[in-house]
């Protein structure tokens, strides 16, 4: 019996940066299969352990066929540093990686809603509550653990810290992606992609470009703590001719009014806080022929 095949397209960053909704879109290309789960997570073993057995990971994989790509996306490898690239680089054949990235202002909103409606943080903390508690967590060099996980969030929006690494690795097999222009125009990004990956990049105007992986506020905590429990068991993972009409439902029966918004002092102060490292990714890309830039990259 032959081995499943291995992923030769990954996307690896970042978190909250519109990496759901691509992996969703890539998926209906004719030419790439996707893994079973979307974020199989293989390089980021805990601790400086070895990586876990090979036949587990490529479990995911096994559905796939003759495709000329097989896809996965776990955006919690762009700050694994050298030792997730190095691992890539051995275990994977030559791949394609995509990196997102998101205004890192929007993208921490974006991560304070989502653990609001997950329910990791309090339910009476506010956004700039958040942030205090995550700049607490940064400066004081607290470990990782349940308690301090929902505030290494902050560190995740300096992408400077990380991407260089990357982009000396894989050269022109990397292609970088913004959240920002993916948003504005959904069939002219994936059809870039497709270009970029020497695949029919005319079929991407007739795939569902739904957004994925949406935040949302909920009137009933009870329903909300259930509606969670269901997803995190994984019976309708993939099965989306049922999961997305019953989304659906379930957010017209208990989406919330949401109140809360970022004050202009906080973006402000984020602005500047996020300035040095935005200035630094401008850079970086720039030297390696970005021309596109969205707004917040000076």
């Amino acid at each position: 019996m032959s081995e499943p095949r291995r992923p030769n397209l990954v996307i690896a960053g970042v978190g909250k940066a519109g990496t759901t909704s691509l992996f969703w879109y890539l998926s209906q290309h004719p030419d790439i299969c996707a893994s079973g789960v979307k974020e199989p997570r293989y390089f980021r073993p805990p601790g400086d352990g070895d990586l876990p057995p090979l036949e587990g990971y490529l479990r995911h994989f096994a559905h796939c066929g003759p495709q000329r790509y097989v896809l996965e996306a776990s955006p919690q490898y762009f700050k694994g540093g050298a030792r997730t690239i190095d691992a890539i680089r051995r275990t994977l054949p030559d791949p394609r990686l995509m990196l997102m990235f998101r205004n890192p202002v929007d993208r921490l909103w974006s991560e304070y809603r989502f653990k609001k409606s997950r329910m990791t943080l309090p339910a009476d903390i506010s956004f700039d509550g958040f942030v205090a508690e995550c700049e607490r967590v940064r400066d004081g060099g607290l470990p990782l653990s349940s308690e301090t996980s929902p505030y290494w969030t902050l560190a995740g929006g300096t992408y400077a810290d990380h991407v260089t690494p990357w982009l000396d690795a894989f050269g022109d097999a990397l292609r970088v992606g913004f959240f920002e222009h993916m948003a504005a125009d959904p069939p002219g990004f994936v059809a870039g992609v497709c270009r970029w990956l020497g695949v029919d990049d005319v079929v991407a105007g007739a795939f569902n470009y739904s957004v994925e992986n949406r935040s949302m506020s909920y009137r009933s905590r009870a329903l909300q703590r259930l509606a969670l429990a269901v997803n995190e068991e994984g019976r309708l993972r993939n099965r989306r001719r049922l999961k997305v009409p019953l989304r659906g439902l379930y957010r017209a029966l208990n989406k919330g009014v949401d109140q809360e918004r970022m004050s202009p002092q906080a973006r402000l102060r984020l602005e500047s806080l996020f300035a040095p490292s935005n200035a630094l990714l401008a850079e970086a890309l720039q030297r390696r022929g970005y021309a596109d830039l969205p707004g917040w990259l000076p």
